[in-house]
């Protein structure tokens, strides 16, 4: 065998995984089928920016990386406002209300990744190898074989976290359902005429969400836009004047004119949740298990819960001496992170259709069940915790001051 584990993607889900293990001195593998990164600071912030809750926060954190991302690039939000454009009912959160000093951070996925990668390169226990596209599992005895063009790479356990279009889990043999929103978004980055005050906004358009996420600069935010796949093909042609103009207007203005922004990319939307996290030595982390609608930022951080979870139940099995690719380990870690991650994914679909249903009387409903909710403190405050990951069962490195406590020093 050539480790404990191998990884299987090199995005910011697999990086922590890695991490996780790697600093208790569990021996992995990453592969990643892209080329070696870029670990040049990038000059111009990413298209696309990750909503990181602090319970996102408190995992990384729990490997010594929180504190290495440049402060100047990270964003904050300590409040947020959502409305609806086809009533006059809106809710405010507010981090302050339950003595929370920030809703969530924006960060921009390449950086993250060009930020982390080389820290934990310098982990003993961690080969990072580029450029090795997975081209079939290779079942050998007392592990599991990854074959690439290069060579077969062998562990106890391989972990997918190679994203919604995951190859590795085809290959597998683990079945997904689907759902195809017929909905694509557009992000990018824009700079507005007012400042965002650490605010993130959120209007539901007709079409589909419009969320403008508040970035380093004051005047700067991450834009997601969701909307029909015509219309999001349409925005992404634009010239820049039409396309500042269509912004403008379809977030009322609410941060002034659109003054700049940067290059626009565009992601189809649909949801897809494997129909079982695991095989005997084989496990699913992150949107290789489950791909949810972005309206609430939820992916990066679902995924870095199951990243803290698998890695809690497997720092506790080696600990007894069990072998990391029994199926009745990797079922523990089903069980803990299937249920919860089901839940989140019907909730968000259930807000998109709400939102897009238009038949009276249920605009009307729907916008008074705004405004009651933003009267109601205590299940304002209820919302808040789950979404900021700060209630349910957690995994101990997500827990408020549990990833410092942990925390694993990684030497430069």
């Amino acid at each position: 065998m050539d480790a404990e584990v191998i990884i299987v993607g090199g995005g910011p889900v697999g990086l922590v995984m890695a991490g996780l293990l790697a600093s208790r001195n569990i021996t992995c593998i990453l592969l990643d089928a892209a080329e070696e990164i870029n670990v040049t600071m990038p000059a111009h912030p990413d298209s696309r920016a990750l909503a990181i809750s602090p319970a996102s926060r408190n995992i990384l954190a729990a490997i010594d990386l929180w504190s290495r991302l440049p402060g100047d690039r990270v964003g904050c939000f300590r409040r947020m406002h959502v409305w609806d454009e086809n009533g006059q009912g809106e809710i405010f959160f507010n981090g302050e209300d339950i003595n929370q000093p920030a809703l969530g951070y924006i960060v921009e996925q390449r950086l993250l990744q060009t930020t982390i990668e080389p820290i934990l390169a310098c982990l003993p226990a961690l080969e990072i190898h580029h450029g090795q596209a997975v081209s079939a599992l290779v079942p050998e005895k007392n592990s599991l074989g990854v074959r690439t063009a290069d060579r077969i790479f062998s562990a106890r356990l391989v972990i997918a976290a190679d994203g919604a279009a995951s190859l590795t889990r085809d290959l597998a043999g683990i079945v997904t359902r689907r759902n195809d929103y017929r909905q694509t978004a557009l992000a990018c980055v824009a700079r507005f005429a007012d400042g965002h005050g650490e605010v993130a906004r959120q209007r539901f358009l007709t079409d589909g969400p419009l969320a403008l996420l508040p970035m380093a600069g004051p005047e700067q935010c991450g834009i997601v836009w969701s909307t029909s796949t015509q219309y999001a093909e349409l925005l992404h042609a634009m010239n820049l004047e039409n396309f500042h103009r269509a912004l403008g207007q379809r977030s009322e203005h609410c941060l002034g004119e659109a003054l700049e922004s940067g290059p626009r990319t565009l992601f189809p939307l649909q949801r897809i949740e494997a129909e079982d996290y695991c095989r005997e030595r084989f496990v699913l982390i992150g949107d290789a298990a489950h791909n949810i609608h972005p309206l609430a930022g939820m992916g990066a951080n679902l995924g870095m819960l199951d990243a803290a979870c698998l890695a809690q139940v497997l720092n506790a099995a080696r600990e007894k001496n069990k072998d990391l690719g029994g199926l009745h380990i990797l079922r523990r870690y089903e069980r803990w992170r299937r249920l919860e991650n089901r839940i989140m994914s019907m909730v968000m679909e259930g807000f998109k259709y709400l939102f897009e249903e238009q038949t009276p009387p249920l605009p009307m409903l729907r916008n008074a069940g705004l405004d009651i909710t933003d009267s109601i403190a205590p299940l304002k405050h209820w919302l808040m915790r789950q979404a900021m990951g700060l209630s349910g069962d957690l995994p101990e490195a997500a827990r408020q001051n549990g990833g410092v406590k942990n925390k694993v020093s990684i030497k430069e």
